[in-house]
């Protein structure tokens, strides 16, 4: 998992990604100065399946846009829409509509599943210490 680094722990912006805790370290410090924190973490995988099962707006959608097929007392037209086949075009719709959002980033979301975000404080020697006097 990558690393990322942001003012504190509690912090809702983090940045990132590093490879490495101590490549996300030294950013950091670029960054924030002498106090900040680091942690590994991922985007959250968004949820692709937007489609339904039973993908009511899609033949819905169908229906209205095509209404001139039921005749006047609502005879003929598209009336077969069955179990199986909205199934069918739920799972193809899906799998499409993935293929889409990966391949222009949107399977990720924004937000990062962080693990044990931890504070980095410069450590403060005799010596700085005297400096500061």
């Amino acid at each position: 998992m990558p690393w990322h680094h942001a003012r504190t722990v509690t912090s809702e912006f983090w940045f990132g990604p590093a490879a490495t805790r101590d490549e996300a370290i030294a950013k950091g410090k670029l960054r924030h100065g002498s106090r900040f924190a680091v942690a590994e973490g991922k985007p959250f995988e968004n949820d692709l399946n937007v489609f339904e099962p039973n993908v009511a707006p899609v033949f819905d959608r169908f229906d209205s846009l095509n209404d001139q097929n039921f005749g006047e007392n609502g005879e003929g037209g598209p009336l077969h829409w069955n179990d199986q086949a909205c199934a069918d075009l739920s799972r193809r719709l899906n799998r499409v509509f993935a293929e889409w959002a990966t391949e222009h980033g949107y399977q990720s979301s924004w937000q990062l599943d962080l693990a044990d975000p931890e504070e980095i404080r410069s450590v403060l020697t005799l010596a700085r210490a005297e400096a500061c006097a």
